[in-house]
C-alpha cells in the first residue's frame, strides 16, 4: 500500500468515526507519531512520558478503564505500571520494525528474541504489540478496537473478582461470629455433661448425657474444619494421640494414646474431620520415628470415589502442617489407602497443673472446673474469697483463679492477703476470673496482685490463651 493509499483510507475513516473519537492516549516523544495517527484516531492526546500519562488517566476515573494507550519506546516496567491502574487501560505496545509483533513478525535472526520481548510485554499485562514500520491504518483501527473490548471485559472481571473476594471476606467473618458464639455456648455445655457424668447416674441417664459428649464433640470439629487454615493461625500446642482423636468419628489411635507431642493443634483438628467426611471412611493415627524427630502417620482407609475432592480438599491443611502424602501402598485396592506424614516434636508429657478455683456461682464452678479437667489439670474448688485464702494457705497450688465479685471477701481482698502469704505461697500465679471488660477493671486486679485476667464468660480459647502465657507448653496435658 503506498503513502497516499494510506493517507485516504485513514481519512475516510477519521471521517466515519468523526462523532465518536476513540479514547486514545499516545505516550511518545515524538510529535510526527501524533500527526501520523490523527486521521485515525481525531487527533490522540499525546504525552511524552510514562508519568503523565499515569497522572492523566489517575484523574479519568472509570474512562481510564475505556483508554487505549499507544506506548511508543515501550519497556516492561512501564506496561507494569499502566497495567496496576484500577480499572486500567488497554495497552498496546508500538515496536521498532525489526521486532515484529501481534499482528505480523519480523524474520531474520533477531526473531527469537523479539518474540521473546513481546512475550513479556504481553506477560506485563499489555494487549498487544504491533510493528510502526508498516502498519496498515485498517490493522492498527482494528488492532486498537480489540486490545479496548479485551481490556474492558478483564477489567469487568477484576470488579467481579474485587467483588466476590469481599462478599467472601464478610461471609468468613459472620461465619466466625457464629462460630465464635456456637463455641461459647457449645464449651460450658460440653463441661456441665462431663461433671454431670461424673455423678451417680443411672444407666439410661448416662447413655444420654454421653450421647449429648459425642454429639457436642463432633460440633466442634465440624466449627474447626469450616474455619479457614492459614499460616498466620499456626500455633504449636501439646498434644496427645487421645486427646486429638476425642471427639472425630472413626479415628483410631495406633499405641502410645497418650504419647506426647507438639504440633499445629488447629490445623490437625481441621484435617482429621475432611479425611472422615465421607462415609465408610475411617483414620488410625501413630506418631513414629523420623531422623533426628517424629513424625505423625496418618493413615486413612475408605472408598476412593471422592478421592480428588478429597485431595484438593486437604490441600492448604497440608501446606500448613508440611505435611507429605506417600503414595499408595500395593496391598491397598483402587486407592483406597492414603497415608500422610506429617513432622511434629516429641516430648515429655508435661506435668498436671494443680489449680485452686474461687468462685462463688456454683455453675460457673463446673464450667470452669470442667475446662481444668477437660485439659488434664487437677481442680481444687472454695467458694468465696475466705475459703480460698485459708485452702491457698493449707496447700501449694500451681494457679489460681479468683472470681471478682464473692461475698464474705472478695477476689481483689483475697488477693492482697495472699500476696502477704510468707515464701512461695505467696508468689502463686493468680489469675482474676471478672465480668468487667475494660482497662480500668484490669488494672484493678493487677494492683491488687493479679498476674492475669479471664474475661466472662470464660471460653476455652480464653483459658487456653492465658496457660499459654503463664505456663507455655503445659496447656494441654492430656485427656
Amino acid at each position: 500500500m503506498t503513502e497516499g493509499t494510506l493517507t485516504q483510507r485513514t481519512t475516510e475513516m477519521a471521517a466515519a468515526t468523526a462523532k465518536t473519537p476513540e479514547p486514545v492516549l499516545l505516550v511518545s516523544s515524538q510529535a510526527a507519531l501524533a500527526r501520523r495517527y490523527a486521521p485515525v484516531f481525531g487527533a490522540p492526546a499525546r504525552v511524552e512520558t510514562v508519568a503523565a500519562a499515569l497522572d492523566r488517566l489517575r484523574g479519568g476515573g472509570a474512562a481510564s478503564g475505556e483508554t487505549v494507550v499507544l506506548l511508543d519506546a515501550p519497556t516492561v516496567a512501564a506496561v507494569e505500571a499502566l497495567a496496576r491502574l484500577d480499572p486500567a487501560p488497554a495497552v498496546v505496545v508500538l515496536l521498532p520494525d525489526a521486532q515484529g509483533g501481534g499482528q505480523g513478525g519480523g524474520q531474520g535472526e533477531g526473531q527469537g528474541d523479539a518474540r521473546d520481548e513481546v512475550a513479556g510485554f504481553i506477560a506485563a499485562g499489555a494487549q498487544d504489540a504491533l510493528p510502526v514500520g508498516d502498519l496498515t491504518a485498517e490493522c492498527l483501527r482494528a488492532a486498537v478496537s480489540a486490545a479496548r473490548r479485551r481490556q474492558m471485559r478483564e477489567n469487568r472481571l477484576r470488579v467481579a473478582l474485587a467483588e466476590a473476594e469481599r462478599a467472601r471476606g464478610e461471609a468468613q467473618s459472620l461465619l466466625d461470629a457464629a462460630g465464635d458464639a456456637v463455641a461459647a455456648a457449645l464449651d460450658p455445655m460440653m463441661a456441665l455433661t462431663s461433671a454431670a457424668l461424673e455423678s451417680p447416674l443411672l444407666p439410661r441417664q448416662q447413655e444420654r448425657l454421653i450421647a449429648v459428649q459425642l454429639a457436642g464433640a463432633a460440633l466442634r470439629a465440624t466449627l474447626s474444619a469450616l474455619r479457614p487454615v492459614g499460616r498466620e493461625a499456626a500455633v504449636e500446642e501439646s498434644l496427645t494421640l487421645a486427646a486429638l482423636a476425642d471427639g472425630v468419628g472413626a479415628v483410631t489411635v495406633e499405641g502410645g494414646a497418650e504419647e506426647c507431642f507438639t504440633g499445629d493443634a488447629a490445623a490437625l483438628r481441621a484435617l482429621l474431620p475432611l479425611l472422615t467426611a465421607e462415609a465408610g471412611a475411617s483414620v488410625s493415627l501413630g506418631v513414629r520415628p523420623a531422623g533426628d524427630g517424629a513424625e505423625l502417620s496418618v493413615r486413612r482407609r475408605g472408598d476412593a470415589r471422592l478421592r480428588p475432592l478429597l485431595l484438593a480438599a486437604i490441600q492448604p491443611a497440608l501446606r500448613r502442617l508440611r505435611g507429605r502424602l506417600l503414595p499408595d501402598s500395593p496391598e491397598s485396592g483402587a486407592g483406597e489407602g492414603m497415608v500422610i506424614r506429617i513432622p511434629v516434636r516429641r516430648m515429655e508429657r508435661p506435668a498436671a497443673l494443680s489449680v485452686l478455683l474461687v468462685e462463688d456461682n456454683p455453675i460457673g464452678r463446673l464450667v470452669a472446673a470442667g475446662f481444668f479437667k477437660a485439659l488434664g489439670h487437677g481442680v481444687t474448688t472454695a467458694e468465696d474469697g475466705a475459703q480460698g485464702l485459708a485452702a491457698a494457705t493449707d496447700k501449694r497450688f500451681d494457679l489460681i483463679v479468683m472470681d471478682v465479685q464473692m461475698p464474705v471477701m472478695d477476689g481483689h481482698e483475697a488477693c492482697r492477703a495472699i500476696r502477704a502469704l510468707p515464701g512461695e505461697a505467696g508468689r502463686v500465679p493468680i489469675v482474676a476470673l471478672t465480668a468487667g471488660t475494660d482497662a480500668e477493671d484490669d488494672a484493678q486486679c493487677r494492683d491488687a496482685g493479679m498476674d492475669d485476667c479471664l474475661h466472662k464468660p470464660l471460653t476455652m480459647d480464653r483459658l487456653r490463651a492465658v496457660l499459654e502465657r503463664l505456663f507455655p507448653g503445659r496447656v494441654q496435658v492430656g485427656g
